[in-house]
């Protein structure tokens, strides 16, 4: 900033507080003190109106009719004259002792950020000193180039500030990660639950299904088939045996009085007869049955093991089958967490690529807060704050490179005295209010 200007007189005259004060400031930093009320702020107010536009009453001094505010520059060529009266005001350049037509625009050029005060830049909002910070150092984005890295197409609305546009697409390829990585935990506590729970693999019978039914179906067709031999014969001799005691009865019918103890001894022998049969076709029928249950039990008990067995090969092959999905989806997971983490890697290299080139070493902008080398702007102490406050002040100075600082006595002294070591490194000129007890005083130091 070779050809930065300054202010090399100044005269204000009926201004807010000042009835009328001429001095000739330091080309550096200049402390203006005294009591409040004695006028300091109102010095300042006046040069930064000297560069304003538009009319403003309220700046003359309670009773005046007219004001004025004179600035003349180093260059020993330029003068800035602004004249308050009620119901106008009139602005007037001057260079080598012409008049410059179109003198607001001419001074609009000179000036870009006369107001700028360190001071309230650290007061201000995290996103008011966003704004400050990304409009003193204009950088945009690649957009194709930023698409690649993240891995997915981006839309970058145009005039967005590159550290806020890195910023947004980190976030996003962050969030994902960190879903996709949720995911992936999940997906393994339910691959280890599964695994756990997966039933023993079936055994302890022989034989197949088909097998064994048709043997325990043979011995039911032979159980079935005795039991009806035995129904048939039993039925026979029943019938044999009624017959024959019809017969007998028929015979005897006769000779019924002459023989009837005989009969009745030859009946009862017939019952007995009779009932020792029903006994011994009572104890086949249980032995067959006896020998069918013996029989059917073990084909029973085997078919239970063999349709157990079959359920269970079938639950644990579909639970294998399940599992195997999950450590598909798992892998699947653990790719694409990958790839955004690489995306993640790109990005941060292409930020780093884009800070490298800033004015303001480690400075950058993320989630909507000013950091410097990884701190946050409101974790640094207050003489890194100020110096940084000092950096972005230095390259916002337009032509007319001059700070207006009121509030110093936010600082402490040893902030102060940095604030003031920071401007002797710029070609900038400060002029600073501060508060003590001593009378008005423009002390250029």
């Amino acid at each position: 900033m070779n050809d930065t200007l300054k202010i090399a007189r100044l005269k204000i005259e009926n201004i807010l507080g000042v009835k009328n004060i001429e001095f000739s400031p330091n080309a550096g930093f200049n402390e203006i003190s005294g009591p409040n009320g004695s006028g300091k702020t109102s010095v300042l107010e006046a040069i930064k109106a000297a560069t304003g536009s538009g009319h403003d009453a309220t700046l003359l001094r309670k009773g005046a009719e007219k004001g004025e505010i004179v600035l003349v520059l180093d260059d020993q060529s330029t003068e800035i004259r602004k004249r308050v009266q009620p119901d106008k005001t009139d602005v007037e350049m001057r260079r080598d002792g012409k008049k410059v037509s179109g003198p607001a625009t001419a001074i609009k050029e000179l000036t870009d950020m006369i107001s700028v005060n360190p001071v309230d830049f650290l007061r201000a909002p995290k996103k008011d000193r966003v704004r400050v910070l990304l409009d003193s150092m204009p950088l945009e984005a690649d957009p194709a180039r930023l698409s690649e890295l993240a891995g997915i197409p981006l839309k970058i609305a145009e005039g967005t500030h590159a550290l806020q546009a890195i910023d947004a697409v980190h976030k996003q390829i962050f969030d994902e990660r960190t879903g996709t990585n949720r995911a992936i935990k999940e997906k393994d506590g339910t691959i280890k639950q599964l695994t756990e729970a997966m039933p023993e693999a079936p055994g302890g019978a022989e034989g197949d299904e088909d097998s064994l039914t048709q043997q325990l179906e043979t011995a039911r067709v032979a159980r079935d088939n005795e039991l009806e031999r035995i129904r048939v014969k039993l039925g026979g001799i029943q019938k044999d045996t009624t017959d024959a005691i019809q017969a007998l009865r028929d015979e005897a019918q006769a000779k019924i009085d002459a023989i009837k103890a005989e009969l009745e001894q030859a009946v009862e022998a017939k019952r007995a007869e009779l009932a020792d049969i029903e006994g011994k076709a009572n104890l086949q029928r249980d032995r067959t049955k006896a020998k069918f249950d013996e029989t059917a039990a073990p084909l029973n008990n085997a078919l239970a093991a063999i349709r157990s067995n079959r359920d269970l090969a079938a639950k644990r092959e579909q639970q294998k089958k399940l599992i195997e999905q999950m450590r598909d989806e798992y892998d699947e997971l653990v790719e694409e967490a990958a790839k955004l983490t690489a995306a993640l890697n790109g990005i941060e290299a292409y930020k780093s690529e884009l800070l490298s080139s800033l004015p303001i070493d480690g400075l950058e902008v993320k989630d909507g807060e000013i950091f410097r080398h990884g701190v946050a702007l409101d974790r640094l102490n207050t003489a890194q704050q100020v110096k940084i406050a000092i950096e972005i002040a230095k390259l916002r100075a337009g032509q007319l490179g001059i700070m207006c600082v009121d509030g110093i006595e936010l600082l402490d002294s040893d902030s102060y005295q940095e604030l003031k070591n920071q401007v002797a490194e710029t070609d900038l000129q400060m002029f600073v209010a501060r508060v003590d007890d001593q009378p008005f005083t423009i002390n250029p130091n």
